[in-house]
């Protein structure tokens, strides 16, 4: 409205387009306390989410510093279990060399006692032998533990020592 236009109006329109205007006013203002209210509430919220996300972030960062640590140990348990691989297979290697020592031995022994049957044998002394445990066994059984596993007497090894 122009000022002419308000000069025209009578003092009732006037009044009431004051009334209306107050109105209006209040209507505003209460839209505006309510919308200032809601802003405050987003405001409380957006600060309690800014706080929650920075407890997370702090989670995460020790979350890091432990999986970190879990990366250290990791590593140094697979140095420890190749080391101990390597310890492994170096004791193998020692036992194959020790399984073939063996079996040199094994072969040796039996060619040693091969030897001393073959020359007992030849000797003649595996009959006496024989002849000497079945004496002790048929006719002398409380002597036949003095025979010892040579076909021996114990008591001709005694007189052989003492003399």
């Amino acid at each position: 409205m122009t000022d002419k236009e308000l000069r025209r109006l009578r003092r009732q329109d006037l009044l009431q387009l004051l009334v209306e205007q107050s109105k209006e006013a209040a209507r505003l203002q209460t839209e505006s306390d309510e919308k200032s209210e809601e802003l405050a509430r987003l405001n409380e919220s957006c600060e309690r989410l800014k706080g929650k996300l920075d407890e997370k972030d702090t989670q995460l960062e020790r979350l890091k510093e432990k999986l970190n640590e879990k990366d250290v140990l990791l590593e140094k348990l697979k140095e420890k279990l190749n080391e101990k691989d390597a310890l492994l297979e170096k004791l193998k290697g020692r036992l194959d060399e020790k399984d073939a020592s063996i079996g040199e031995l094994e072969k040796r022994l039996e060619a040693l006692q091969s030897d001393r049957w073959e020359k007992l044998n030849s000797d003649g002394m595996v009959a006496e032998i024989i002849v000497k445990h079945l004496k002790a066994e048929l006719f002398e059984p409380e002597q036949s533990e003095g025979i010892e596993s040579d076909g021996r007497d114990v008591h001709e090894r005694e007189q052989r020592e003492e003399a």
